[in-house]
């Protein structure tokens, strides 16, 4: 029995690793998003009073696409959170039960690794699209 515990001490020490990573990116995901959703609120209302209309829509529009871009980018953190939940608790049933294959485990593990590379790409995209952003803002951009 006491082995038993071990390795369900072992599967619950690394899932949770995986958790905390998944928790500090979305800490970082949401930072990103807050940022971008205020800025869109502040050009929005700029673009009532100002002259430049042209520039901050451009900018407006980057900053739109920022925020779908994160939104996705939570989407597929979601994904990889949910399948990273599925694998620790298939594999803490399968030490007790027995019922549950490897294959099985190991799909739910791709899944999630699959779910989190597809949202930091996403995030990557965002990096991209808020220095777009700033070289409207800066007038840089053409």
């Amino acid at each position: 029995m006491l082995s038993r515990l071990d390795g369900i001490v072992e599967l619950v020490t690394s899932s949770l690793v995986l958790f905390s990573s998944i928790g500090i990116f979305v800490l970082t995901l949401n930072a990103r998003y807050t940022h971008a959703i205020g800025r869109v609120r502040d050009i929005y209302e700029e673009l009532k009073t100002s002259a430049t209309a042209e520039k901050l829509e451009k900018e407006l529009n980057a900053m739109v696409y920022r925020c779908q871009v994160l939104k996705w980018s939570f989407a597929l953190l979601l994904c990889s959170a949910i399948s990273s939940g599925i694998f620790m608790l298939g594999s803490i049933s399968s030490r007790f039960i027995g019922q549950i294959s490897a294959e099985v485990l190991v799909v739910f593990v791709v899944f999630s690794v699959l779910f989190i590379f597809s949202s930091m790409v996403c995030l990557f995209v965002d990096v991209l699209a808020s220095l777009r952003a700033t070289m409207i803002h800066i007038e840089r951009a053409k």
